[in-house]
C-alpha cells in the first residue's frame, strides 16, 4: 500500500494542475490593472489620445509581465515534462515558487504607478530573483531525490541550472542599472525578456520537451 508521502506520479500532477491555474489567475489580473479612461473625464478626440498615452507605463508594464510570466511558464512546463514523480516536498517547493507568481501583480502594479522611482523597480527585482530562487530549489531537489524521467542526461540537467542562473544574472545588471535610471532599467529588463523568451523557445524548449 502506498504511503501518503511516497513520491508518485499523481503527486505530479496535481502539481501540475495548480500550476497552470495560478498562471492562468496571474495572466488575467495584470491584464485588468490597465483600465478604460473614465468617459466623464473625456469629451473630445485630443483628450482620449491624451488619456491613452497616460496609460503608457501600464502598457510597458503589462508586457514586461507577461513575458516575465511566459518565461517562467515554459520554465516550469519544460522541467514538469523531465520531473517523473513528486512528493510532499517537491510540491512546496513548487507551491513557494507560486507564491511568487501570484505576488507578481503586484509588484507589476507598484512599478507602473512609481516607474521613476527605484525602490519600485528593486521590489520588481526581487520578485524575480525569488521566483529564479525557488524553481532553481525544486529543480535541484527533484535531481538530488532521483525524481527526474527516465532519460534525462547530464547536460539536459545542467541546460536546466544554467538557464535560471542566466536569467537571474541578466536580471541583476537590469537592476543595477537603475542606479543610473529607473527607465533605462526597465527597458532593458524587458529586452531581456524579449531575447529570452524567443530563445527559451526556440531552442531549449525543443530541446528537453520534444
Amino acid at each position: 500500500m502506498k504511503r501518503p508521502l511516497e513520491p508518485s506520479a499523481e503527486a505530479r500532477g496535481r502539481v501540475v494542475g495548480i500550476t497552470d491555474g495560478v498562471f492562468a489567475i496571474a495572466l488575467t489580473l495584470i491584464v485588468l490593472e490597465i483600465r478604460v479612461p473614465a468617459h466623464e473625464a473625456v469629451h473630445s478626440e485630443a483628450e482620449l489620445l491624451s488619456a491613452i498615452a497616460a496609460l503608457a507605463p501600464r502598457f510597458l508594464t503589462y508586457a514586461l509581465s507577461f513575458l516575465t510570466l511566459t518565461i517562467f511558464w515554459f520554465g516550469q512546463q519544460a522541467q514538469h515534462g523531465l520531473i517523473a514523480r513528486s512528493d510532499r516536498r517537491l510540491a512546496t517547493l513548487n507551491l513557494c515558487f507560486l507564491a511568487f507568481i501570484a505576488l507578481l501583480p503586484f509588484s507589476t502594479d507598484l512599478l507602473a504607478d512609481f516607474l521613476e522611482f527605484r525602490t519600485a523597480v528593486l521590489v520588481y527585482w526581487l520578485n524575480l530573483l525569488m521566483l529564479g530562487a525557488t524553481l532553481f530549489a525544486s529543480w535541484h531537489y527533484a535531481v538530488k531525490s532521483g525524481f527526474l524521467a527516465e532519460g534525462v542526461d547530464a547536460e539536459t540537467t545542467r541546460t536546466v541550472y544554467q538557464r535560471i542562473v542566466k536569467a537571474q544574472i541578466l536580471w541583476a545588471i537590469g537592476a543595477a542599472l537603475s542606479l543610473i535610471s529607473p527607465l533605462l532599467s526597465v527597458g532593458f529588463i524587458l529586452v531581456v525578456q524579449l531575447i529570452y523568451a524567443t530563445a527559451l523557445r526556440g531552442s531549449l524548449l525543443r530541446k528537453v520537451i520534444g
